[in-house]
């Protein structure tokens, strides 16, 4: 199982994204893998789609996950919150992408995949260094 972070469905679904021949890359390389990423990512979504003033921003977000090929999976956030509280001295991200981290972690994701440096450094393969993997 995959844990796919917010921003590489973005990068996906946005032709324009300065990552998006590298999100395109990573997705094709991991099909028939279990990608999964949690109901925090749609939110993110839907916020940046309406931030981006595109119309339904709600059915793009659902839209978004599906065509990229990930399944939503059910994340108990009272948990993910405990555990990002315990490992945030030591992680020190961004909250959302500790509570990914986070999310991550409690459903036994295998990797994490992201194009965010600073998770990179924290949490096994970067999303380039999996794909990269895949090729060989």
């Amino acid at each position: 199982m995959i844990y796919i972070d917010t921003n590489i469905v973005v990068s996906y679904m946005d032709e324009a994204d300065a990552n998006h021949s590298r999100a395109v890359k990573l997705i094709q390389s991991l099909r028939g893998e279990k990608l999964v990423t949690s109901r925090l990512a749609l939110v993110e979504l839907a916020s940046v789609y309406s931030r981006a003033g595109l119309e339904n921003p709600l059915a793009l977000a659902l839209y978004s996950i599906e065509e990229a090929g990930v399944e939503l999976a059910e994340v108990d956030f009272n948990d993910a919150l405990s555990l990002a509280f315990r490992l945030s001295a030591e992680l020190r991200l961004r909250t959302l992408d500790l509570l990914h981290i986070t999310a991550s972690k409690l459903l036994g994701a295998k990797y994490f995949a992201t194009f965010d440096k600073d998770n990179n450094k924290q949490e096994g393969p970067s999303s380039e260094d999996r794909h990269k993997s895949d090729k060989r």
